[in-house]
């Protein structure tokens, strides 16, 4: 009877192990390859609808907590067509600029043509934005502009904020417009104050516009931006990102991101996350967050807790770090990684109304060495964090809640990139 009792324990227990193998299997897998050190990512805050509010609000708090806590190093920044240089609205840009300056020296601004001033200029898209008085000399021009006028227009521009020691180090003149190579040349070749001042082009409103468009007119440009807003007509992401790398020796911009709406809530984090990584996971090199103010700083300096301080986790932990390969089997699972020396910060986002667990499973034999920090975003948790202890494991399981975003900050035995 014994020996019979041991066999059925021997039949329990290889079935046990056979169903827990099937499992393992069957859980969702993120892979992420240390061994590989892509590009390093700039993070960029936007405000060029939002410069009024920001600016009327309590201005040095919200730069302090964007540029200094949140570690943004670019300010988008809008020139009006609607205004000139002289007009006392500009001073509204200047005290954010300096603000932003204060709470972080070495800020850097990107300058971009903005479709509304956030006061009685507003949706003003395409040709609407510029005007009257530059329509209609020029039908061979984008909306039959004048070009000369307005390549003065920017040089009046750059020299008001140089009045005030504010230097501009990036310049974008069309924003979402059908501009064409010849109109960008015109611009910035007629342009006085241009200097060494980078060439920023494109802009387009789809990613799939950018991609059309991108081999036509980047000798125009130094960098490609390009927005995301077709996201509900692509369904590759990253195929698609990838694409527009590939189409163009010239580093690629996510030049507005979005997606993470107005108000704070856990799905909103979630959306905005997952809209961004597929363009760092494929090569993109600075994500510009679009209206960080009011959509992460409100106005009177609070914080929108979920999307600010897990946005601010994402910035802070990508600083200086390259972009890794990392892959997720599972369609509602998003993932981006960064890695430096033996620090590995692994991010991702579960979209699903169900608790994931998932195997982490590092590749190019590397392996975990140390202690491992969990954080995470949830309906009820907001940066919550715990942490446990894995030595010589390149393969272990996480549960990823409902969702959700989760940071793992794992340390690796051997220095990443090797």
């Amino acid at each position: 009877m014994m020996a019979c009792k041991s066999q059925d324990m021997e039949s329990f227990d290889e079935r046990s192990a056979e169903i827990s193998q099937l499992q393992s299997l069957q859980n969702p897998v993120i892979t992420v390859d240390p061994a590989t050190l892509n590009q390093t990512v700039v993070f960029a805050g936007d405000s060029k609808l939002s410069t009024k509010g920001w600016a009327d609000g309590n201005t040095s708090v919200i730069a302090d907590k964007l540029f200094n806590e949140m570690k943004l190093d670019i300010l988008r920044v809008p020139l009006y067509a609607m205004r000139d240089a002289s007009d006392p609205f500009y001073d509204k840009l200047v005290s954010t600029m300096e603000a932003a300056k204060n709470a972080h020296p070495n800020v850097k601004f990107f300058a971009s043509v903005a479709n509304g001033d956030g006061d009685q200029n507003n949706n003003l898209h395409q040709g609407d934005k510029f005007p009257v008085s530059m329509k209609g000399c020029c039908p061979y021009n984008i909306y039959s502009l004048n070009l000369t006028a307005y390549a003065q227009k920017w040089d009046e521009y750059l020299l008001m904020l140089e009045d005030h020691n504010l230097t501009v180090d990036w310049v974008g003149p069309f924003n979402e417009d059908n501009a064409s190579s010849t109109d960008y040349d015109k611009v910035f070749n007629q342009m006085d104050e241009l200097g060494s001042k980078t060439r920023v082009g494109m802009e387009t409103w789809g990613l799939q516009g950018g991609i059309d468009k991108v081999t036509n007119l980047q000798g125009s440009m130094d960098i490609v931006g390009c927005h995301f807003y077709d996201d509900g007509t692509l369904t590759d992401w990253d195929g698609k990102w990838a694409e527009l790398v590939n189409k163009t020796s010239k580093p690629v911009w996510f030049s507005e991101a979005t997606r993470y709406k107005t108000n704070d809530n856990i799905n909103n984090l979630v959306a905005g996350m997952a809209h961004v990584f597929p363009s760092m996971r494929s090569g993109v090199e600075s994500v510009a967050f679009y209206q960080a103010v009011p959509r992460f700083v409100n106005y009177d300096g609070t914080i929108q807790p979920k999307k600010y301080t897990g946005f601010k986790n994402l910035v802070n932990n990508a600083r200086s770090k390259h972009v890794v390969p990392s892959t997720s089997s599972s369609s509602d699972m998003s993932v981006l990684a960064f890695a430096k020396d033996k620090s590995l910060s692994l991010h991702i986002v579960n979209e699903s109304t169900s608790d994931q667990t998932t195997q982490i499973s590092l590749q190019s034999t590397y392996s975990v060495a140390g202690t491992v920090t969990r954080t995470i975003w949830t309906a009820n948790d907001t940066e919550v964090s715990n942490s446990y202890t894995l030595n010589g494991n390149s393969n272990w399981n996480v549960t990823v809640p409902a969702g959700s975003y989760v940071h793992l900050d794992i340390p690796l035995a051997t220095d990443a990139g090797n």
